[in-house]
């Protein structure tokens, strides 16, 4: 039978009900495609797991033991989804733990049956989701609390490839699983995430990249209502990389090169 998880490195190990991670979500992860053993983006995914891991204080694996990891659990042909999870580790003391806590690493691989082809020739839809975003005391980090993602999704079936997160104030703060980019004219839109959401690794390298593409970007807040009136809009993760929104609510966009741009520039990043 086909390997599928490594736990600290092992594929015979397993996960005690113990962790922290399991118990109170105490932990972060990243996922992103895996081609011929070799990790996409991994620079960035790196620098913003290790970013994460320490804004909550626990030490980050090194490159060279998940690289490690990686080449262990990947065949070297062939493209996959892996998920790196990092959590504090096993405690048995409630909410609170000790500062010598040894950290425990999980790596999925996961198949990829994703038929981005096909989404990037016809596009996507959106809708919103009824489920408020909370506001973060950690915001931007991909920590393993991710239940308001979950039901957001829930019951999206086919139907839509997304559901938009709105907070409290009635702002867009992007996607139950990718960033959202809006443009007006030569001025992209996108959620800040200062007090909600997930600052992401493809929203990371577009930001930083915007003048390639012959725009400025721009984190001022946006209502769903003025979406519908945006001339493109863009979902990204690191998955799908960049797919164009044809249809939200009663908006309808026709295919634009927005988002094979950015594909492109994401590509560029490897």
């Amino acid at each position: 039978m086909a390997k599928n998880s490594l736990i600290n490195g092992d594929s015979k190990n397993s996960l005690s009900p113990f962790d922290r991670g399991l118990a109170f979500g105490d932990g972060v992860f990243r996922t992103f495609l895996v081609e011929g053993s070799k990790p996409k983006l991994w620079k960035i995914q790196y620098q913003k797991l290790s970013q994460d891991l320490k804004a909550i204080e626990i030490k980050p694996p090194s490159q060279k033991i998940l690289l490690s990891d990686i080449k262990k659990l990947f065949p070297s042909k062939g493209i996959f989804i892996a998920k790196i999870i990092v959590t504090r580790g096993e405690s048995h003391t409630g909410y609170d733990f000790n500062d010598g806590i040894k950290p425990t690493r999980i790596l999925l691989k996961i198949d990829f049956n994703i038929n981005i082809y096909e989404m990037n020739k016809k596009g996507v839809r959106l809708t919103t989701s009824n489920i408020e975003t909370s506001k973060s005391s950690q915001p931007g980090i991909k920590n393993l609390n991710r239940l308001e993602n979950v039901l957001a999704r829930k019951g999206l079936g086919n139907n839509f490839f997304d559901a938009i997160m709105i907070d409290n104030n009635g702002n867009i703060c992007d996607c139950a699983r990718s960033s959202l980019f809006v443009r007006y004219g030569s001025t992209l839109y996108t959620a800040s995430n200062r007090s909600f959401g997930i600052h992401g690794v493809t929203k990371k390298i577009i930001s930083e990249n915007v003048k390639k593409l012959n725009l400025r970007i721009d984190y001022s807040a946006l209502t769903p209502i003025q979406l519908e009136k945006a001339d493109e809009v863009i979902v990204s993760n690191s998955i799908v990389g960049a797919l164009q929104v044809i249809s939200f609510k009663n908006s309808k966009w026709e295919k634009g090169t927005l988002a094979n741009k950015i594909t492109n520039l994401l590509n560029e990043a490897n």
